[in-house]
């Protein structure tokens, strides 16, 4: 299956887990930092699968694709970041044209002054701190790497082109007619990417986008479920209701009631 491509908002985000992470194929045009404090988290990185221990880190360049997913019963506390690459313009290789051979570094190798500043790092520090402490990461990974010239460039297929698109139009009615009116191409055309392509139907995939960025929401706003699903794309209460309780097992209410255990 195709990876969804991810629009973030924020051009800096920090994310503390206190469980394994699970979260499906998808990929971005920002830099992904993981680093494992203890337990173990398993992610696969453009096809390759790797279990991370205690005091391992991986680095995902921009357009990697990549997912996380729980292995057994095991347990894991980590943080997560996600950063702009923009925001350190000209002060490290280009992460559009090159990329890590292995993105998975081994705790041996991943400096002192990096795991300080993964400790120190919080999503409540102003913008400069929370830079600074990025820079001292970034730099000692950055060292530990080898760097390769990517084989492929980067989302220039007509389903990632589609897949892009969504991502930033998810939100407003959309359908098979306004996306093939946006490519010049026929809705049957659209259809058959969807089917044989990204092997996920149109609906699916546009659900899949609103009730992510509807959970989201819920996580990190006291909006009301009402604003929410409007504001995630959804039609009627109804619809989001249904869809949201489909693919997270739970209804908007009750995850909203058991937030801090649906950390990403």
């Amino acid at each position: 299956m195709l990876p969804f491509y991810e629009i973030r908002k924020d051009d800096f985000t920090i994310s503390r887990n206190a469980r394994q992470i699970a979260f499906p194929t998808h990929m971005h045009s920002e830099i992904e930092v993981l680093y494992v404090y203890s337990g173990t988290q398993s992610v696969e990185i453009n096809d390759v699968s790797y279990e991370l221990h205690p005091g391992d880190a991986a680095l995902i360049f921009p357009d990697m694709i990549h997912r996380y997913f729980k292995s057994g019963q095991q347990t894991a506390n980590a943080v997560l970041l996600i950063i702009n690459p923009k925001v350190f313009e000209g002060l490290f290789p280009d992460f559009l044209q090159l990329q890590p051979v292995s993105p998975w570094i081994l705790k041996k190798y991943v400096h002192k002054d990096a795991v300080y500043a993964f400790k120190k790092i919080k999503k409540e520090d102003n913008y400069a701190i929370k830079l600074g402490w990025a820079h001292i990461i970034i730099s000692h990974l950055l060292s530990q790497v080898e760097l390769e010239q990517r084989q492929r460039p980067p989302i220039v297929d007509m389903p990632q082109k589609i897949m892009k698109y969504m991502a930033n139009h998810f939100t407003e009615p959309l359908s098979l007619d306004t996306i093939a009116a946006e490519f010049n191409v026929s809705k049957y055309y659209i259809s058959h990417i969807f089917s044989t392509r990204i092997q996920m139907n149109f609906r699916n995939y546009l659900s899949m986008l609103r009730v992510e960025y509807a959970a989201k929401l819920i996580r990190t706003t006291n909006v009301s479920l009402t604003t929410v699903s409007s504001s995630a794309g959804f039609e009627s209460q109804r619809t989001f209701n249904r869809v949201f309780q489909a693919m997270y097992g739970i209804t908007p209410r009750e995850f909203r009631n058991n937030v801090s255990s649906y950390l990403k």
